[in-house]
Parts: C-alpha cells; sequence; structure tokens
C-alpha cells in the first residue's frame, strides 16, 4: 500500500519472497492476490524522466510462483515422518525423544510450526537446497540488498530468521554466494502484539508468548547482534493487545491489518534510504501512548515520509470511489478526449478494485487495537475533512470541495509530460492532488 501510494524507497525494484509451509493460509493467499493486483495495474505503466506521477512507481517483482517459496518436503507429513524418526537406531530414537515431545513429533507440518521454533530450525534448514532458494541467489546482483520480516514468538519466524541469516552470510553452495555474502542485510523482528483465545485443542498458546521472545532475544543477542553478521536490525512491538480467535492455520487464519504490521512496513523503507557502518539496532517510539494513533503521533522523520504520498493516494482513491460517475461524464472537462475509453478498460477496473482494498486496509486499522486512525473515510463530498486531527485551510478559489478538485486536475492534466492514457491519467492525479495536498493539507 505505501509503494502504491508512493512512498519513496531506495530502490526501482522491490522482490518479494515469502516463507511460509501454511499455503493455504487466508493471510497468505490475501497478500498473494493484493501482490497480483499491484503488478497487473503496474504492467499499464511506464516511467521516465518525463512522467512525474509516484503512484506504483516502483516495480514488485515476482521470481517465484506466488512469491513463495516451496519448503521441500513438508506435505501431508508429520514432523517424525520428515526425519524419518522410524528408521533411527534405538540411541537416535531416544536423543530425539529427549529433544521434542510426542506432539511435537506427531504435529502436521501442512499449517507450519505451530509455535514450536524447535521445530521449524529443523525443517527450514534445508531451504538453500530448494530450487526456489536458487532461483533467488541466480537473480541477485551486486548491489542489492537483503531484508527479513519475522515474528520472534512463533514458530516458522523466531526459527527461520537466524538460520536463513547464517545461510546467507556463509554459504556457499547457490549461486552468486559471494555477492549475497557481502551484501548489505536488514531485518525486523516483531515481538508480541496481539493474544489468542485460549484453546486445550490448539497447539498455540499464547500465554508462552512472552517466555519464548526472552528466549529469542537471548539468543539473537549472542548469535545476530554481537557477531556482526547483519546490518540493521529493528524490533517492534505493543503492550496493547488484541485478542484474536486460536487458528492454527489454513483458511480460517485470516486477520484484520494491524498497526504494527504498519509501522513494521516503514522498517523496510527506513533500512531501504539509509547507509550503515557496523550493526545498527533500532526501535520505533511514537510521541504518546494514545490507543488510537493518527499522523499526530508520529515525530517528523515518519510523517515527512508517509504524509505527503497517503494523503494524495487517498484523495485520489477517495475521488475515483466516491465520484467515478462524475469524472466519467463529459462534465469533467480533464477528459477532453484523454481518457473516453479507460473507464472501461480492465487497468480501471484493477485500479478500482484495489482502491476497494485499501479501503479495507485502512478500516481494519482503525478498528483494530491499537488503532490507526489516519484518514476520515467518511467525508463524503467534503474531500478535504480527510487527514484525522488536520483542519483544511482556507483558499481564495471561486471552487471548493470537489469542484476545487476537478479544477487542480484539469490544470494538471496540461502540465504531464507522460504519453498514454494510463500514464497520463495517474499523472494527472498525482500533479492535482500534489498540489491540493500544498494548498488545503500541507505538513
Amino acid at each position: 500500500m505505501m509503494l502504491a501510494s508512493g512512498v519513496k524507497v531506495g530502490a526501482d525494484e522491490v522482490v518479494p519472497i515469502i516463507i511460509d509451509p501454511d499455503t493455504s493460509n487466508a493471510d497468505l493467499t490475501r497478500t498473494v492476490s493484493l501482490l497480483n493486483k499491484y503488478s497487473a495495474i503496474r504492467d499499464n505503466l511506464q516511467f521516465s524522466t518525463g512522467n512525474e506521477n509516484r503512484f506504483f512507481r516502483t516495480e514488485i517483482k515476482q521470481i517465484i510462483p506466488n512469491y513463495t517459496l516451496l519448503i521441500n518436503d513438508t506435505d501431508d507429513k508429520s514432523f517424525q515422518q520428515f526425519i524419518d524418526y522410524a528408521s533411527m537406531n534405538k540411541a537416535n530414537q531416544a536423543l530425539t525423544k529427549m529433544l521434542f515431545s510426542d506432539k511435537n513429533l506427531q504435529s502436521s507440518m501442512e499449517v507450519g510450526f505451530k509455535g514450536n521454533p524447535n521445530i521449524g530450525s529443523v525443517v527450514l534448514n534445508q531451504i538453500a537446497h530448494s530450487s526456489d532458494f536458487e532461483t533467488f541467489a541466480s537473480d541477485f546482483s551486486d548491489g542489492d540488498r537483503i531484508f527479513i520480516i519475522s515474528s520472534i514468538f512463533g514458530g516458522t519466524g523466531a526459527s527461520g530468521f537466524p538460520l536463513l541469516l547464517k545461510t546467507l552470510r556463509t554459504g556457499k553452495n547457490f549461486p552468486n554466494h559471494d555477492i549475497i555474502n557481502r551484501a548489505t542485510i536488514g531485518a525486523i523482528t516483531i515481538l508480541p502484539y496481539f493474544k489468542l483465545t485460549q484453546d486445550d485443542e490448539s497447539e498455540i498458546d499464547s500465554s508462552t508468548f512472552i517466555s519464548k521472545t526472552k528466549s529469542a532475544l537471548a539468543y539473537y543477542e549472542s548469535n545476530i547482534s554481537k557477531n556482526g553478521s547483519i546490518d540493521a536490525l529493528y524490533y517492534l512491538a505493543d503492550d496493547v493487545a488484541k485478542t484474536y480467535e486460536n487458528h492454527e492455520g489454513g483458511s480460517a487464519q485470516q486477520n484484520d491489518a494491524h498497526l504494527i504490521e504498519f509501522l513494521g512496513a516503514t522498517a523496510i523503507v527506513d533500512f531501504s534510504n539509509s547507509t550503515y557502518m557496523g550493526t545498527s539496532n533500532m526501535e520505533l517510539g511514537i510521541k504518546d501512548g494514545a490507543e488510537t494513533v493518527s499522523f499526530n503521533s508520529f515525530y517528523q522523520k515518519m510523517r515527512n515520509m508517509l504524509y505527503n504520498p497517503m494523503v494524495q493516494f487517498t484523495m485520489m482513491s477517495n475521488a475515483l470511489t466516491y465520484k467515478a460517475d462524475t469524472y466519467k461524464s463529459n462534465s469533467f472537462n480533464a477528459n477532453n478526449g484523454n481518457f473516453e475509453d479507460l473507464y472501461s478498460s480492465m487497468f480501471f477496473n484493477d485500479l478500482t478494485d484495489f482502491f476497494r482494498k485499501y479501503h479495507e486496509w485502512l478500516k481494519e486499522m482503525r478498528e483494530n487495537k491499537r488503532s490507526l486512525y489516519l484518514f476520515n473515510l467518511s467525508c463524503g463530498d467534503k474531500p478535504f475533512d480527510l487527514v484525522e486531527g488536520v483542519k483544511p485551510k482556507r483558499i481564495m478559489s471561486k471552487f471548493s470541495d470537489y469542484n476545487l478538485v476537478t479544477d487542480r486536475l484539469n490544470s494538471a492534466v496540461r502540465n504531464c509530460k507522460s504519453s498514454g492514457k494510463e500514464n497520463k491519467f495517474l499523472e494527472m492525479f498525482y500533479l492535482g492532488t500534489q498540489k491540493l495536498v500544498k494548498e488545503k493539507l500541507s505538513n
């Protein structure tokens, strides 16, 4: 969503790779669908020095199917089948019994490691031997950066992060290993920020999240931060914890978007725009402990990163969601033959579908706990009553409300330098909303 709004990252291209053995996870399928929608929109756009539009400017590149790295040999298997427990001699079976409970051994791996990093550390140790990892390594170029996102209080993330980092820093048996070994690598580790309802039938118990976090942090300090294997390590957590339904995985696991995930994404932006000497450890703070977070809660660096692009993008999404019929009609002078068949195109359908998902995302974060309330999405015919906590400025103009939006778009389209109706359409909205934010809602 930040890339769609034009938040500036220090790269022209982002290559997402998801590591999750639970391929039916509803959060995963929703993410992949959104990535595909972003790419479908961007495939219709061309960017050059003459095109000032920043909406969807960063390319999201897919190098493996569904952006998801397949973990070999985990389908329809229990953990004991994966490690071939039955064929072990008695001494090794006894040792295994000391390290893993009967419940661990019988656990199915189809929906992940269910908060058991001891299982994940064994299974994920073979990541570098997968064909998808080879594809990633082959595509890697000198100067590329790597950023690893993981939770610390579960199974897959807590175990996968240190294993993956060690592979990237010391591995030799994959293409471009010399370039990857010395690449700039950052990571964010997400500490507990939610709880789960107690379910005696579930293997996941949120009462263990804090103890798991303490144990993992001690390991990370000795084996990651102190040995210089990472350039930047970000930490993020919240003690205002909403309780979610306890689903071990699969199609039932679909949680609403959350403030912590939004803030986690800003770490990627910060990392991509920074240089490092040695290991930098960082935490993110907000100005107050209020349960409702707005732009006014952010310190200036964060506000500068997000404010203009997100306000512009939200203003455009509102206009094309709630006033689309007006803009499709001949009364919208900026049409002037430029966009006569655009509104019936697949591009416009994809764009409006993306806006719908964007509004869902904002609504989910607003209704979650702690609440992220950036925008008033019910501002109706008052497009500048948009930003929570920001009063629109008065300006000298014969136009107001959406008539002012239309006027600024009509002026902007005459300044567009890009060719092609899709490019010109988004550039018009970018330039028009840029002027409107400066006039009415300047930071």
